[in-house]
């Protein structure tokens, strides 16, 4: 604990004297825990705590209170002295202490007694629910937790990437150094493990049977398999025998049994993996009294799935329903099925395809020729260890690593150049975004899009120097063009801010200016620029729609700039910054200001 006279133990104590002090009122006299009490609770922090004996159905049960050094802001814990065998109760865990609420609830910390207070009856209430069998279906519920508690079997991670629902069916596994990955076929399986596992040879990834068994209801603790011969009956129960049959023939150094249940929650996987009897002395037990060749099935089955114990591990979820909204996300099927184009991967572009993948978007198309360099760093979302990387093939490494589900092609090249390829890279895309900030390459795009007949939506993105305004602009209608708000050196007739002095900066090289702005304030407009882009792939946003990021005004003027003149006619309630703006894209802010 801190050392005394320090502000937390002053407000410590005075927390737990309040507490005391409101017992001693109500009559309550709680026996202080000793050392050697409270060691029980080592793994807790536990720095005081008390013991109550109170009556139950069945006899009087004790409990104890404890608290760490940080109450009151860290909530007390109870734990039941007087309990049963670990998970014959559901929420109590190894060393008694209770799981009485959710950890998103929080309790007064002005009122130490209070939270206390509520603790103490909670866990009154629950000990007794528990003792009537009230809550055994908490074991179904809550199956995830209570499998995890009963793992054994090593420190293997187990990734699934199966659609996590019925029928029960025959699937492939890949286990690596730590991991075991789960898939639904070898091209499902080998296309993830390239993008999670690159430096992983082709010829290294061999995959094995497996089996993922669907059950008509979530197991309780005592119907978890503890040996090899539970796995199969539990397999057997929901009709997936003869895919463990399929698997004994096999005689694989682990047989990985894969199960799922509908829980009131989703979906919920555990595995169970079967070892094959080892071979001692050249005895190999599944074959004892038998040629190798000629063991008849039912003999290895029974050897196979015999008595010998299984290991229990928990699965932790990668498919794309999951990774993107944990199975809430009514956008996702129709994000993963689209093609976004990303023209441009600096940093409003490399930051919008991150957003766009994290938000389900199911595959990409990068496009730019320009290398990281050193300048570009520090507000991109590439690091020093790309520097002189293209941009494009960097960006695709890093999104398909980080998310390996997501299919990503590259192209190291101007966008000129891929426009006039007669293969038509761009054919079939859901969405371009235009994060480019190139006058003359966003031009030959616009006439591109319009020779397409504007079939598909185009957002372009750019920002103003200091990013102190942004802007996403919707083109998808063959009535509407970027043109129709540009100049004819393209120059937007609406620009939110106006400088006292150029804003531009430059580096000691030919050629080499820059826009001044940092990765924080940029965040505003990439926000709204992926989101623009998303709205655009649900349909949720009209052609022609202009939004601008305007940051607040003191930072504006704080970097010596004023709104235009042109913002001002348009926007005259937006003049604090701080918001969005969305207007009609054209030529109309120019009019309305004159």
């Amino acid at each position: 604990m801190p050392e005394k006279g320090r502000p937390l133990v002053a407000r410590f104590d005075a927390a737990v004297a309040a507490v005391e002090a409101r017992w001693e009122e109500l009559g309550l006299q709680p026996r202080r825990l000793d050392r050697k009490e409270l060691a029980v609770y080592r793994g807790r922090a536990a720095e005081k705590g008390w013991r109550f004996a109170a009556d139950f159905p069945g006899g009087l049960r004790r409990l104890d209170l404890i608290v760490s050094a940080g109450f009151p802001s860290t909530p007390a814990r109870v734990a039941l002295v007087d309990r049963p065998p670990f998970l014959t109760w559901p929420h109590v865990e190894k060393d008694g202490v209770l799981c009485l609420f959710p950890d998103t609830t929080t309790m007064s910390v002005d009122d130490p007694y209070d939270g206390v207070a509520s603790l103490l009856s909670e866990a009154f209430t629950m000990v007794g629910a528990a003792i009537r069998g009230e809550l055994d279906g908490d074991f179904r519920t809550e199956f995830l937790t209570y499998w995890h508690h009963m793992e054994r079997g090593g420190d293997r991670t187990v990734l699934s990437l199966l659609d996590p629902g019925p029928p029960s069916r025959p699937v492939r596994v890949w286990e690596g150094v730590s991991q075991t990955v789960i898939a639904e076929n070898d091209e499902q399986l080998r296309a993830w493990l390239r993008n999670a596992a690159p430096k992983v040879a082709a010829s290294k990834i061999k995959s094995r049977g497996g089996a993922f068994v669907w059950l008509d209801r979530v197991p309780i603790p005592p119907e978890y398999p503890s040996s090899a011969k539970d796995v199969y009956a539990l397999a057997e129960s929901a009709g997936g025998a003869d895919l463990l049959d399929e698997l004994a023939r096999e005689t694989l150094p682990r047989t990985f049994v894969f199960f799922g249940a509908l829980a009131e929650a989703g979906p919920a996987l555990a595995t169970a993996v079967v070892n094959r009897p080892a071979v001692i002395r050249g005895r190999d037990p599944l074959c004892a009294g038998f040629r190798p060749s000629a063991v008849p099935e039912h003999v290895v089955r029974a050897r196979l799935f015999g008595g010998a114990p299984c290991d229990r591990n928990s699965v932790e979820r990668v498919d794309p329903a999951w990774i993107h909204g944990r199975d809430r996300d009514a956008r996702v099927p129709t994000l993963r099925d689209a093609t976004v184009a990303m023209l441009g991967c600096g940093s409003i572009g490399a930051p919008v395809a991150h957003a766009l993948a994290r938000a389900g978007v199911g595959k990409f198309i990068l496009v730019d020729k320009q290398l990281l360099k050193s300048a570009n760093v520090g507000r991109h979302t590439l690091g020093v260890q790309s520097i002189d990387d293209p941009k494009a093939a960097a960006l695709a490494h890093q999104l398909r690593a980080a998310l390996p589900h997501v299919e990503v092609v590259h192209h190291v090249s101007e966008v000129q150049e891929l426009l006039l390829r007669a293969d038509d890279p761009l054919a079939g895309v859901d969405l371009i975004v235009s994060a480019m900030g190139d006058w003359p390459a966003e031009s030959l795009v616009d006439e591109w899009h319009a020779a397409q007949g504007r079939r598909v939506p185009i957002v372009y993105g750019w920002t103003e120097p200091y990013a102190a305004a942004g802007h996403a602009i919707a083109i998808s209608a063959p009535g509407d063009s970027l043109r129709a708000g540009l100049d004819a050196y393209g120059s937007p007739h609406l620009v939110a801010v106006r400088w006292a002095q150029d804003p531009r900066r430059y580096e000691p090289a030919c050629g080499a200016a820059f826009d001044p702005y940092g990765p924080v304030e940029l965040g505003f407009v990439t926000s709204m620029v992926a989101q623009a882009a998303l709205d655009g792939l649900l349909g949720q946003v009209r052609s022609g729609t202009h939004r601008i990021w305007l940051a607040r005004r003191a930072a504006v003027e704080a970097a010596d700039g004023t709104w235009s003149d042109e913002l001002r006619a348009v926007a005259p309630n937006a003049l604090d910054g701080a918001t969005i703006v969305e207007r009609r894209w054209g030529r109309s802010a120019r009019i309305l200001a004159a």
